[in-house]
């Protein structure tokens, strides 16, 4: 008979505190005549965490040209295991589908099992050296990262760490576990599309109109847990950024247990220049805490949580209608923290009047907070603090109509504001405020689940509330 499960034999001798485990699963190999060619076992030890490095599935790298060999997309379905220490690397990187990228950082959890930072014997740190464009680390289908830092440079354009689609039709899903991001460098708008984020989740509008054509019917999905982001520029952070670039394309994240410095920005889709309809974006956030790490947010203006529907966009780009597209966030036990606005949110945004760009047309935001604590600086009573601005439509100039049918829904339980601030609540809002009603074109409109009443029961803090006129319910 072949001898009994040997990998598990080596797990005791390189792990002390599994010899338990060890010992009961070689007893049960060995009376069901586990052996080197019993599939289950071998799978089932390579894919654990506590798989040793040295599978035969996986990838040992101890330095940047290890690294860099081993993302190559033939290593795909692999696990790349790279010993603690420090990495520079000079381009951007991709982790191949289906592959595992894993350091040995144990991540620190406080007591509301948010993560701190690692253990610095463990970190195992990416750090952009050379001021070359593109994502720090692009991630493919089924790609996993999990127990590493991974560190911008200064001045970069580009952003950390990237989920983006690679052509139409594509379904991208990957996973961020326990991984601390440092993104130094300031949001903006490139070509490209954005720049200085943390983490992007895309479908791809590449050539700006020209071929290659949009990513149409794309999916991405990413999950995002116990993780650290860092974005402590002056000037506008960039925590997560989730947009739909293509039509009749779908997003969904999924965050829990981490804290993101920069926020959220996300739209459910954007007109960049051709013309994206029929798009989704949807965000699950939960026991999550978004603070701005800016060093005097008093001096540097942020937004907590950047939401829209679907829109144009503010560079100015010829583009045609922007319709039917939703973004949906729902929010449990999220704390949002030391932003100059809390949340910014808009069924969709007209910057253009024709014939630069066309209407924006039902598109939607749904929101959901429960549980959330949403906490400004005061400022010393400054007017531009602000807990919730929201409206069913956003123009740059008072006297542009945005479209029809934009409906921003809300829906707020047991949620904690600041008190006194600047709140604003419109069907349709300008710069100076909500617009006349001649501007406000049809059916733009901002709604409130339940009655005036019920909200005042239900949340604290938040002053002003929205004014009856946005409520749903009867008294």
């Amino acid at each position: 008979m072949p001898s009994v499960c040997p990998v598990v034999t080596a797990i005791v001798r390189r792990r002390r505190a599994q010899i338990t485990f060890a010992l009961a699963v070689l007893v049960v190999g060995a009376s069901v005549g586990c052996s080197l060619d019993s599939p289950g076992v071998t799978e089932q030890l390579i894919q654990s965490d506590t798989a040793p490095a040295t599978a035969a599935n996986s990838i040992i790298v101890s330095s940047s040209a290890d690294l860099v060999a081993a993302l190559a997309p033939e290593n795909a379905g692999r696990r790349i295991h790279m010993r603690a220490g420090v990495y520079g690397v000079t381009q951007p990187l991709t982790v191949p589908d289906r592959a595992t990228l894993e350091g040995e950082g144990e991540m620190l959890l406080d007591d509301a099992g948010l993560p701190t930072g690692f253990t610095p014997a463990t970190r195992t740190v990416i750090s952009m050296t050379a001021n070359t464009a593109g994502d720090v680390l692009t991630l493919g289908n089924g790609a996993r990262i999990r127990k590493l830092a991974i560190e911008d440079l200064p001045g970069r354009v580009g952003n950390v760490v990237a989920a983006n689609s690679r052509d139409a039709g594509d379904n991208l899903r990957a996973t961020i576990e326990d991984v601390e991001i440092t993104n130094p460098n300031t949001h903006a708008i490139v070509p490209a599309g954005p720049s200085g984020c943390g983490v992007t989740a895309l479908t791809l509008n590449p050539n700006l109109g020209s071929d290659p054509p949009p990513h149409t019917n794309a999916t991405v999905s990413v999950t995002m847990t116990r993780s650290l982001i860092h974005s402590p520029a002056t000037g506008t952070g960039c925590g997560v950024f989730a947009f739909n670039f293509a039509s009749s394309s779908s997003i969904s994240v999924t965050l829990t247990h981490n804290v993101v410095g920069g926020g959220i920005i996300a739209n459910g889709g954007v007109s960049r220049p051709d013309e994206v309809h029929d798009s989704k974006t949807d965000i699950t956030s939960q026991r999550n805490v978004y603070h701005d790490d800016s060093p005097n947010p008093c001096t540097s203006k942020h937004v907590g949580w950047n939401l829209t529907g679907g829109s144009g966009t503010p560079v100015n780009f010829v583009i045609g209608e922007t319709a039917r597209n939703t973004l949906s966030i729902h929010s449990l036990d999220d704390r949002i923290e030391g932003f100059t606005t809390g949340v910014f949110a808009t069924a969709t945004r007209r910057f253009f009047a024709l014939p630069t760009a066309g209407p924006s047309t039902d598109n939607r935001l749904d929101i959901e907070l429960i549980g959330a604590t949403v906490s400004t600086p005061s400022c010393g009573g400054a007017s531009f603090v602000i807990d919730f601005r929201m409206a069913g439509a956003l123009v740059s100039n008072a006297s542009l109509v945005p479209g029809d049918g934009n409906i921003l829904r809300a829906v707020f339980r047991n949620v904690t504001g600041s008190g006194t601030r600047a709140n604003v609540y419109a069907d349709v809002v300008g710069p100076a405020g909500p617009v006349s009603p001649e501007f406000r074109g049809t059916g733009n409109r901002l709604e409130f689940d339940g009655s005036v009443e019920a909200f005042g029961l239900t949340n604290t803090a938040i002053d002003p509330a929205p004014g009856e006129q946005f409520f749903t319910g009867s008294k």
